[in-house]
């Protein structure tokens, strides 16, 4: 199945505890990333925790071919271009241009389970100006300045919050029509905004925060 992971953030300080403190089983479950990530100095290191695979769809495929939990991959769905939303003030969602994981689950017949990262958004903020972050867009990988706590790139300590809705029940569907990717699109779009609704009221930094899908 494809485990759908928003926000994004600077780094996923939420997905990383998580996998950190998930079953052992679990841990094995592969992370899909941009290629480039995986050739950054520094950033392929503090990532390895997530066991990167390519995000390619022709290598995704190849990992769903995997028995048991080895054919899960987790995908931060709104990339490094949601990055760039990040804020503690506004939570966006870079998601209404993103249905190509929408295709390839209906195609390859994986199912797909929501997943809303609370915190990823407070706990570092990043530069989002400047040759770094212009540099970041180009590379599809975070080379820009961020900060935390003290301003130093250490996370805030802020409560977070995992938050898991059931599987979509997806169908297989070898060849989706448009109609049938723009169907599961925005289903997918309401059960993530389920979770935020129904979770951010355990969250401090987020009680007063609306959810913005852009």
């Amino acid at each position: 199945c494809i485990i759908a992971l928003q926000p994004h953030g600077v780094i996923s300080f939420c997905g990383m505890c998580a996998m950190v403190n998930a079953p052992e089983e679990l841990r094995h479950t592969k992370t899909a990333a941009a290629s480039a990530v995986m050739k950054v100095p520094i950033l392929k290191n503090v990532m390895g925790i997530f066991g990167l695979t390519d995000a390619s769809a022709s290598n995704l495929r190849k990992q769903f071919r995997n028995e048991g939990i080895k054919g899960s991959v987790c995908i931060y769905i709104g990339g490094i271009a949601e990055l760039f939303l990040s804020s503690r003030k506004v939570e966006k969602l870079y998601l209404s241009k993103r249905k190509g994981f929408i295709k390839l689950a209906l195609r390859e017949g994986v199912d797909i389970i929501p997943v809303y990262l609370f915190g990823n958004t407070s706990v570092l903020t990043v530069l989002k100006s400047g040759p770094l972050a212009q540099l970041s867009r180009k590379l599809q990988a975070s080379v820009t300045y961020f900060w935390g706590a003290y301003y130093l790139p250490i996370p805030r300590s802020e409560k977070l919050v995992y938050a898991r809705g059931p599987m979509m029940g997806l169908p297989h569907i070898p060849n989706p029509t448009n109609e049938d990717i723009n169907k599961w699109h925005a289903k997918y779009c309401e059960e993530v905004n389920r979770l935020f609704e129904t979770y951010k009221e355990k969250v401090p930094m987020y009680k007063n925060k609306t959810l913005q899908i852009e």
